[in-house]
Parts: C-alpha cells; structure tokens; sequence
C-alpha cells in the first residue's frame, strides 16, 4: 500500500468496571496505527429500505497491528484525553491474504 493511501488512526479499547455496583465502560488508549480507510459502498451494504450506509468504514493493512474486535478507533488524537468515546468501533477482523480487513461501524452516540 502507498504511504499516501494510508491514515494515522488512534485504537483504543475498553475496560469494563463496576462504579458504586452500576456496570460502565471506560475507553483507555491503546496506540495508533496507519490505516487504507475506505467507504466501500455496494449493494450487500444498502440497508432494507433501499438506502446506502455511509457509516461503515473498512480499513486495510499489510501490517499486523494488535487491533481486535470490540476495539474503537478514532480520527482524532486521544492519546492526550483522559474521558472519551471512539468515533468508530471495529466489528470484523478478517485476514484476505496479506491484506487485514478491519470492518468499523459508527458509535452510536
């Protein structure tokens, strides 16, 4: 892949912890990583009513990074912030040769 293909993301993950007996998810950065992000949009991602989902990403790397499913990945640095909530979660790892697959969806807010 060209360098210049290629996006400086921020992974993070989460840790599951138990406050005052109410189960809450706290985001701790994980590193970064340089990614193909790309909007691949075909008809197996139209939602039922016909219309396109621009919300998925699918990111691509010949490198191996330690990016697992349940991970977020941002756009924005966070590796400053101590509170924050990843732009995009992963939900697919899948390795196609060389090439890691890494199929990201849009956090609800």
């Amino acid at each position: 892949m060209l360098l210049r293909d290629l996006t400086k993301v921020y992974i993070s993950e989460y840790e599951k912890i138990e406050d005052h007996g109410e189960p809450d998810k706290v985001w701790k950065y994980k590193g970064q990583a340089w990614l193909n992000m790309q909007n691949d949009v075909n008809e197996l991602d139209r939602k039922s009513t016909g219309e396109i989902d621009y919300s998925t990403y699918k990111a691509r790397t010949t490198k191996e990074y330690d990016i697992k499913k349940g991970d977020g990945i941002s756009f924005d640095d966070i590796s400053k912030v101590e509170k924050f909530k990843p732009q995009y979660k992963v939900t697919d790892k899948n390795k196609i040769g060389s090439t890691y697959v890494y199929i990201c969806e849009k956090v609800q807010e």
